[in-house]
């Protein structure tokens, strides 16, 4: 070949590197394109570039010609070329990488002394190497290897020539990875700006903490999941069934995004307090920066969805604390009132009214449970419940008003007894309710309803206390006085539970059957599954240890109201 020829297929070689320079191509492109140009220029069989990883402990193919994908990928994984050997285990790259000077092997059979690197080199089929360090402003960047089936003597002037090959590599090298490095910097504004517009779009919206959790799981492509600091969702999207992680709130009291049980959290912080955690279903640590920063940049937004959802429930909350304490309290002439005040803020109270008031036992804490987070519980409880039950805290109880039946108030005490005690959230919770023939009647359904609740609450355990039918006995519960209340059910049907507790004759249950039926012993007996003589001796058991005549109006209203009592206290 002319040097004519020569020099104008290395002009050509060297033009088609410097058109890829020029555009977008990819680094790894560019490198697979700089080794076919070596292949065909210095006649090698097969050419890699190889440059360091990102621990900078050893050297992995990026580029090459005439070596398959799979051979590349298995070498890069198991067989780097470890820049920490040293002596005659040291690979004739890493001595070209390390020390800056061509390294060359005329005939790797013939070489003594060969490291592990020789079975690299037989299992490729390569007898003579050329190593060329690639250098740019005089640092080693990496390294350009040509390769031979056959032993070869590489002369100075090819020496010289893959040299010069070389320091247009690394110019290329450089040029190429700065544009990738800009390229990258232009992604990430375009990625943090997407970040802000769609975050701050949600927020502008008031598609509430929902909308941040869809917006940010749609950015990071991950299920997210919100929760508050008492583990109640807020929340989710795509996030299923699976549980939470579980972090600490000293963990993410500033804020911080961290790892949690393969998945990542953050705090959301308000006045220096942690209000609520976002989850995201994705190792931290697989996340980019600016992944990161859109989690950062969600937990701000989350932050002012809580405030605001805040400050509206506090003003709801103490709009209906208001109108709950005034219906309670208030006379009969100011029931028109307090009907239309009711009605502008969406509660119709016209007509009868179903009161169902609920207490939260819980003496491990000195200070009971907080009443934002009672009524955030009820709330969520009721969001789907219509008409909208009236709900506020009062005196330390939360009280409900609606106008629905029996059996849907007691399926929803239930629910909500249910949901207050939930994961040990409370020890106990303990639910009465009665009905008021109108708005006016709240004030002394109440003071029923309380009473049963001061008497219930002292048996220790959840229950629903359902007092619809109102009967003078009932009157007893606006005592205000459990403790008399109980010594009194005590006093009355003390021996006769004795008799029950030690020979298990159930003389209370009859005695309450009894009365259900209206004295009609035969009805008793059938509802309890007895003969009538068997009823009949178990009242003559009952009225002897109790010294009371079913006969005497007056024993039969002491039994009456002992036996209402000892039901809502627990006892017998």
């Amino acid at each position: 070949m002319s040097s004519g020829t020569l020099l104008e297929r290395w002009l050509d070689g060297l033009a088609d590197i410097g058109e890829a320079v020029g555009g977008d191509e990819p680094v790894p492109d560019l490198l697979d394109r700089v080794a076919r140009t070596a292949c065909t220029l210095l006649d090698y069989d097969f050419c890699a570039v190889f440059l360091p990883d990102e621990s900078r402990r050893a050297l992995t193919i990026v580029g090459a010609h005439g070596l398959s994908g799979d051979y590349i990928a298995q070498v890069n994984a198991d067989r780097p070329i470890l820049l920490d050997v040293r002596g005659e285990d040291e690979a004739p790259t890493s001595v070209a990488f390390r020390g800056g000077e061509v390294v060359t092997l005329e005939d790797i059979d013939l070489t003594p002394g060969i490291g592990p690197w020789g079975g690299v080199a037989h299992e490729q089929g390569y007898r003579a190497l050329i190593s060329v360090p690639l250098r740019r402003a005089g640092v080693v960047v990496g390294a350009l290897n040509g390769y031979r089936k056959s032993a070869h003597r590489f002369d100075q002037a090819e020496i010289s020539l893959v040299t010069t090959l070389a320091t247009q590599v690394a110019i290329a090298l450089g040029t190429a990875q700065l544009r990738a490095s800009e390229q990258n910097t232009i992604r990430e504004l375009r990625r943090a700006e997407e970040v802000h517009a769609l975050l701050t779009a949600t927020a502008l919206r008031g598609e509430g903490v929902a909308g941040v959790a869809v917006a940010l799981a749609e950015l990071l492509g991950h299920p997210v999941a919100i929760e508050d600091v008492y583990g109640e969702a807020l929340a989710a999207a795509g996030w299923g069934d699976r549980g939470r992680p579980t972090v600490t709130d000293d963990q993410i009291e500033k804020g911080e995004v961290i790892a949690s049980d393969s998945a990542t959290t953050a705090g959301v912080v308000l006045d220096g307090e942690v209000v609520a955690r976002i989850h995201v279903d994705v190792e931290r640590n697989t996340l980019s920066g600016i992944d990161i920063r859109a989690v950062e940049h969600a937990s701000v937004v989350t932050a002012l969805e809580l405030l605001r959802a805040r400050t509206a429930a506090e003003v709801e909350q103490r709009l209906r604390g208001s109108l709950v304490a005034d219906l309670l309290t208030s006379g009969a002439a100011d029931v028109a009132d307090l009907l239309d005040r009711a009605r502008r803020l969406g509660w119709d109270l016209s007509g009868g009214q179903v009161l169902l008031a609920i207490r939260c036992v819980d003496e491990r804490r000195v200070d009971g449970p907080a009443s934002e987070r009672l009524l955030a519980t009820v709330d969520r409880s009721v969001a789907g419940v219509t008409p909208r039950p009236l709900v506020s805290v009062y005196h330390g109880d939360l009280v409900l008003v609606w106008n629905r039946g029996r059996a849907e108030t007691s399926n929803l005490a239930d629910r909500l007894v249910q949901a207050l005690t939930a994961n040990g959230a409370l020890e106990y919770a303990v639910a009465a309710m009665a009905s008021a023939p109108s708005a006016i009647g709240l004030p002394a359904t109440f003071r029923t309803v309380r009473g049963a609740l001061d008497l219930g609450a002292q048996a220790g355990a959840s229950t629903v206390i359902d007092l619809h039918d109102l009967a003078i006995d009932h009157l007893l519960l606006q005592l205000d006085d459990p403790v008399r209340l109980r010594d009194f059910a005590e006093s009355v049907l003390g021996p006769a539970m004795r008799n029950d507790r030690d020979h298990a004759t159930e003389l209370i249950h009859t005695a309450r059957v009894l009365l259900e039926h209206d004295l009609d012993r035969a009805t008793t007996a059938t509802a309890l599954h007895l003969h009538a003589n068997t009823v009949r001796q178990r009242i003559r058991r009952l009225e002897s240890l109790t010294d009371l005549q079913l006969s005497r109006p007056r024993d039969l209203l002491t039994l009456t109201a002992a036996l209402t009592v000892s039901r809502i206290a627990g006892l017998g």
